[in-house]
């Protein structure tokens, strides 16, 4: 088996994403959520709130923002999240299950174990957030960032990957199995014990340190 890592000694910029675009003015929240059960939710703003306990499939959430909110055992399943921001909001047992996300922004978020698996993640920025213990498995990546942020014990299990960046995360302990890793940049990242496919990491991009490590993993012994 030949593999390729391509090694960095320096950080390469971090890509654009594509920003939310809402709506000049946003109605507040009124304290009801039976708006969630009209399937369709937009131009609305959820500020301190705290949504809890919802169970919903095959609806729309388009041009809202959650600030300093909690979002709290939510379970969505065929959802349609476009144009939303998350900023400085706690996710807590929030599972998106065969969801499409569109230009998407997480920002200073606590969501640890979050699930977004079987789903399209497409322009979505996760910035400065708690993010270990989160699933995304089946899930498909085009134009994703993760920039300072936590992943530790994360899993892209059977993932596709298009333009998606780690810069500075923490992925220690996660899991990449089934995954091609071809062009993805781990060299500014932690990646310590993370499962791989060693069939799938021809192209992988890694700091002198990192492919050190991946030697080792690979069982190759290096003569000093």
């Amino acid at each position: 088996m030949f593999m390729v890592f391509k090694i960095l000694g320096y950080n390469v910029p971090v890509m654009k994403i594509q920003k939310p675009k809402l709506a000049t003015i946003l109605e507040p929240f009124d304290n009801d959520l039976t708006v969630f059960d009209e399937g369709y939710i937009q131009d609305i703003k959820f500020d301190k709130e705290s949504l809890e306990s919802l169970e919903k499939n095959d609806i729309k959430i388009d041009s809202c923002c959650f600030k300093d909110s909690i979002l709290k055992d939510i379970y969505f399943e065929n959802v349609e999240l476009l144009d939303i921001v998350f900023d400085h909001c706690e996710l807590e047992n929030v599972h998106f299950i065969k969801a499409n996300l569109y230009r998407i922004q997480f920002i200073n978020c606590r969501c640890m174990g979050i699930e977004i698996t079987d789903s399209l993640l497409k322009n979505v920025l996760f910035d400065s957030c708690n993010a270990a213990y989160s699933n995304f498995g089946l899930s498909s990546f085009k134009n994703v960032l993760f920039h300072h942020t936590n992943l530790e014990n994360s899993g892209f299990i059977q993932c596709m990957f298009d333009h998606l960046e780690f810069d500075r995360a923490c992925l220690n302990n996660s899991d990449f199995f089934n995954t091609n890793l071809d062009k993805i940049d781990f060299s500014s990242s932690d990646i310590n014990n993370i499962g791989v496919s060693e069939n799938l990491l021809k192209g992988i991009i890694l700091s002198p340190e990192q492919a050190l490590e991946f030697i080792k993993l690979l069982g190759i012994k290096v003569k000093e």
